[in-house]
């Protein structure tokens, strides 16, 4: 009887278990950056949340194939291949970040706090690039 209840205990506490690393292993496959951009303003979330409007934007540049070295300072989580948080970024200074370590290409949103972001490819990088540079344009 006493060998019974340990089983039962130990799959009480075991399938719970189970059940909370399989939700953590498929979620950390989701997108890492909830990305959403309006003529008025850009909104990123994810560890951290950054909302920017076009009238506070004095430039959007790309950087392509930038070896830059980036570096958390405060509040920040990487995970996995991804990263965000604040950051001081070589030849940028202090800043929020929102990046794929795989991907060398940035956008560099200067603002009142600057926001360094990547996407997942440089293709897809370089078309949000576009989209907000026209978007910058067309709110002057």
């Amino acid at each position: 009887m006493g060998k019974r209840i340990k089983i039962v205990l130990v799959a009480i506490f075991m399938i719970p278990l189970v059940l909370i690393l399989f939700i953590m292993i498929s979620s950390s496959n989701e997108t890492k950056i909830n990305f959403y951009c309006n003529e008025d303003y850009i909104e990123l979330d994810s560890f951290i949340h950054d909302k920017i409007y076009f009238q506070d934007i004095q430039d959007i540049k790309l950087l392509c194939n930038n070896d830059m070295h980036i570096q958390k300072q405060g509040i920040g989580f990487l995970n996995n291949d991804f990263f965000s948080g604040e950051a001081v970024a070589e030849d940028i200074g202090n800043c929020r970040a929102y990046y794929y370590l795989s991907n060398d290409s940035y956008i560099l949103i200067d603002s009142n706090v600057d926001v360094l972001l990547n996407f997942k490819s440089k293709e897809e990088t370089r078309e949000i690039y576009e989209n907000l540079k026209t978007y910058l344009l067309k709110s002057r």
